[in-house]
């Protein structure tokens, strides 16, 4: 079975290790790379050409909903899962409306997340 390669978008630091450290103790699992802001966001999305992009809803300059419409515009196989510590169902039903195929809350159990992520694979096709 081939890697998950997945990017994780975050604009804090902290966050973005802790999970990197999280989901690169799953066998399946590649941490291709980490972005802090929409723009190296979709920098790091054309070079890396991940299977999965962890995406913040706040980045700063660009929102997350932005960012991953215009990933997804360029890469659509791609599978975005929004993560937010925000429980507004309205920022849930913009980023599905973008393009996203999951979204998730910070304060959800771990296995959650990495189980999400794993659906991912299965919806793609092939």
């Amino acid at each position: 079975m081939d890697n998950i390669g997945i990017l994780i978008v975050d604009d804090h630091k902290a966050l973005r290790e802790g999970l990197k450290a999280l989901l690169q103790v799953e066998p399946d699992f590649q941490i291709l790379g980490e972005a802090e802001d929409g723009e190296q966001a979709m920098q790091l999305a054309q070079e890396l050409n991940p299977d999965v992009i962890l995406m913040d809803i706040n980045l700063g300059e660009m929102h997350g909903v932005q960012v991953t419409r215009q990933i997804l515009s360029r890469q659509p196989q791609i599978c975005v899962i929004g993560f937010s510590m925000h429980t507004d169902p309205n920022l849930a039903q913009a980023m599905f409306k973008a393009g996203a195929r999951d979204y998730l809350i910070k304060s959800a159990p771990a296995e959650k997340l990495i189980s999400a992520i794993r659906r991912c694979q299965d919806r793609t096709p092939g």
